[in-house]
């Protein structure tokens, strides 16, 4: 069988990330991809004749700066701001003074805002978590003020996962050495997919292999250690394997049986999936006047704690919480329509196709006349993927997170027990779901490989590095 110094199983944003970090370093690899498109939720697909990002909708500015600083490649972007609907207006992100005139035209006195100020250095303090352990509880105590809370709920729920359930670390803003910059929203010119083609370019350029539309099947193991990999085509051998599946694909299902203990298996199938995502895909009238420098739009539903206790218990919400990214709104090109992609969230489980459809149909009229007046009537057309055909289709499930971070649960390193296996992506440290942590997670797995070589004593990976 054909023999790689790693095979990296998936070609998302971090498994892309070390085969083009490994690459750069002599390192002979190959990536095995079970769909025809690398990138995984980082991409862009065509639908109904037009493009679209079908996943990552925030992508922070670290993204380019890393394929820069680390690789080399130059990515063309620019930045926006994300807004949420407060009453008649829009709240904005990043945090700056607009964000504070927003909150004051939006009826937040300015002696709320002064008090939530004095108390944000607290983010900054170690003791704060250890008192606050969900950003819902670190939020509430920075501030009383109903409509700030509201922002802070939106922002950080869409993960699929209640701002109560979520670790406070997500807040804090130094010294976590687990967390990452994820930096601010950027939109990448042209699409996602130019993040995740370029990496292609490069692991090629560099003598790298990639092979799409061929399916893992399982992972073998001899004396201990990750000896190959079966996919549906064939077998590879390998000295080491970085998976980008989730920790859960990766440990119970490719690789059982393995040489994995009761207790890390336990921990391992302990961690909870995310809620899942439904996908609009949708086109309106170019004429619709969109505020400027605008790439993403939240309209909030239902107060958090009722809407994730409704989800979680397999039902819609009476009114839904979304996000409408619209990149044509950036690019300020003329365009035919305006293209954008909307999400909110589906129930964990199954539901009946009928109470899908009435979900959709209020959160494309009601929903879109709350945030944008007169939206809805511009609607030329839409498509909805639920969770089913998303991954039916795309190849990949429509998660934000691998698997939800939890508030006594530690994440895992990329290092798993097995010592030539590696984990990369969401599911992975560091923490904070993004495109630049699985960015970072890659690089780390591929740091791990390549300092395990060197004590090893190849030579090959020493020369290199």
């Amino acid at each position: 069988m054909d023999h790689y110094q790693v095979i990296v199983i998936g070609a998302g944003i971090g498994g892309l990330s070390a085969a083009a970090y490994l690459t750069k370093a002599g390192i002979k690899t190959l990536v095995v991809e079970q769909t025809p498109f690398p990138g995984g939720r980082c991409y862009s697909r065509v639908i109904n004749g037009a493009e679209y990002d079908i996943g990552a909708l925030y992508v922070g500015d670290r993204a380019p700066e890393i394929l820069q600083t680390v690789f080399g490649i130059n990515c063309a972007f620019k930045s926006y701001r994300m807004g949420v609907k407060i009453g008649d207006s829009f709240v904005s992100v990043p945090f700056d003074r607009r964000t504070l005139r927003e909150l004051h035209g939006s009826g937040v006195t300015w002696g709320d805002i002064l008090c939530f100020l004095r108390r944000t250095p607290n983010l900054f303090r170690q003791s704060y978590f250890d008192r606050h352990r969900s950003v819902g509880e670190a939020l509430d105590s920075l501030t009383s003020n109903e409509v700030i809370r509201q922002m802070g709920y939106v922002l950080f729920g869409v993960s699929g996962i209640s701002p109560y359930s979520l670790p406070s670390s997500y807040l804090r803003m130094s010294g976590d050495t687990a967390g990452t910059r994820i930096g601010n929203p950027v939109h990448i010119l042209g699409g996602n997919k130019h993040l995740a083609d370029s990496l292609v370019t490069f692991i090629s350029a560099h003598g790298g292999h990639l092979s799409f539309r061929e399916k893992v099947k399982r992972i073998i193991f001899k004396d201990s250690r990750a000896y190959s990999v079966v996919t549906d085509k064939g077998q590879y051998r390998a000295d080491y394997v970085i998976s980008n599946a989730d920790i859960r694909t990766t440990i119970l299902q490719l690789s059982r049986p393995g040489p994995w203990d009761d207790p890390y298996l336990r921990e391992v199938n302990s961690l909870k999936r995310p809620l899942a995502l439904v996908c609009v895909f949708l086109t309106f009238e170019p004429s619709f006047d969109l505020p400027n420098e605008f790439g993403a739009f939240f309209m909030p539903g239902d107060s958090p704690g009722k809407e994730f206790q409704t989800l979680n218990a397999g039902q819609f919400p009476e009114r839904s919480t979304f996000c409408l990214q619209v990149p044509t709104n950036l690019e300020r090109r003329t365009v035919e329509n305006h293209r954008a992609t909307l999400q909110f969230y589906h129930p964990r489980g199954s539901v009946a196709p009928q109470a899908l459809k009435q979900q959709v149909h209020k959160v494309m009229t009601t929903g879109l006349e709350q945030l944008f007046p007169g939206l809805s009537g511009r609607v030329i057309s839409y498509t909805v993927y639920d969770p089913s055909r998303y991954e039916q289709e795309f190849g990949l499930k429509p998660f934000v997170f691998g698997a939800s971070p939890a508030l006594n649960q530690r994440r895992f390193s990329p290092q798993t027990s097995v010592p030539n296996l590696f984990c990369v992506g969401d599911s992975v440290l560091p923490e904070r779901p993004s495109v630049p942590q699985a960015m970072e997670s890659g690089i780390l797995g591929a740091q791990k490989v390549l300092k395990r070589m060197k004590m090893t004593g190849d030579r090959r990976a020493s020369c290199q590095e």
